[in-house]
């Protein structure tokens, strides 16, 4: 993908504040500001048992994965995820969960406004 960018938290960096820092490095910042919210709930969630956090960008897309053990996250907080964002995967690999949020810029449907963000 054109303009794509890895980025990986670093060792001093608290959860949240990595994807503070990857949603401000983009250029349209708007549309990606759920997954800010929905990184948070998911951080919460799992904050003892996480393992890894880490995201790409591109001018088209922002995917951020989080790596977690233990129990896994109530599926009714995956679902609400999946209806606020455009998709989200959530799986076991190996003894580990895997949480993965993308989220299309600018998102790919219409408000009941009629006008695309």
């Amino acid at each position: 993908m054109e303009n794509e960018k890895t980025y990986t938290i670093n060792a001093d960096e608290g959860y949240l504040e990595f994807v503070r820092r990857v949603i401000a490095d983009q250029p349209d910042r708007e549309p990606l500001r759920i997954v800010e919210q929905l990184m948070e709930i998911a951080v919460g969630e799992v904050m003892e048992r996480m393992d890894d956090l880490s995201a790409v960008a591109s001018d088209k897309r922002l995917t951020v994965t989080l790596r977690h053990s233990g129990k896994q996250i109530d599926g009714r907080l995956i679902l609400i995820m999946g209806d606020n964002t455009d998709r989200v995967d959530y799986k076991p690999d190996g003894d580990k969960w895997v949480l993965t949020i993308c989220r299309d810029v600018p998102p790919p449907f219409v408000t009941r406004r009629g006008y695309k963000y």
